[in-house]
């Protein structure tokens, strides 16, 4: 375990490592086994939390209650429309661009398997025939799908 990995499951779990995740509290505790510096940081949050831990609840005011509560009113976020529209056309330049690939790539699979039909000046017969019978069986299609349809029904 980094330090900044333990530094961060201080900041989400607390000084206690009952509180910790399972997983996480066994990396911690061989990371604890070799590091004086990260055993010194964990008794130091250790103490700051007893010292929190003893001090009297108190109730914050109304007036620290609206200040609080008037900060994101005071310093809103910058999400607004412009960035909105600017996200918009950078998902919009890459969806385009994979759109044009995948036109390309099927204009030319179009164009190789058309090409592949039409027979060559100069063929033999045997070309001749298999294309022909390929056009008769493209032109049953539409005969096909009526009894498709006839028995569907």
């Amino acid at each position: 375990m980094t330090r900044s990995e333990f530094l961060d499951l201080l900041d989400r779990h607390g000084a206690d490592p009952v509180r910790w995740p399972a997983g996480l509290r066994l990396r911690a505790d061989r990371a604890l086994a070799v590091d004086a510096d990260l055993r010194a940081l964990l008794a130091a949050e250790q103490a700051v939390a007893d010292a929190l831990a003893d001090l009297p609840m108190a109730r914050a005011s109304a007036d620290l209650r609206r200040s609080v509560l008037d900060i994101p009113l005071d310093h809103p976020r910058t999400l607004g429309r412009a960035s909105l529209l600017t996200e918009m056309r950078l998902a919009w330049k890459r969806w385009t661009a994979g759109m044009a690939t995948a036109t390309a790539a099927g204009l030319m699979g179009f164009v190789l398997g058309y090409g592949q039909m039409v027979p060559l000046p100069g063929d033999d017969g045997a070309q001749q025939g298999a294309s022909d019978d390929l056009v008769a069986l493209l032109s049953l299609t539409t005969e096909i799908d009526a009894a498709d349809l006839e028995n569907a029904e």
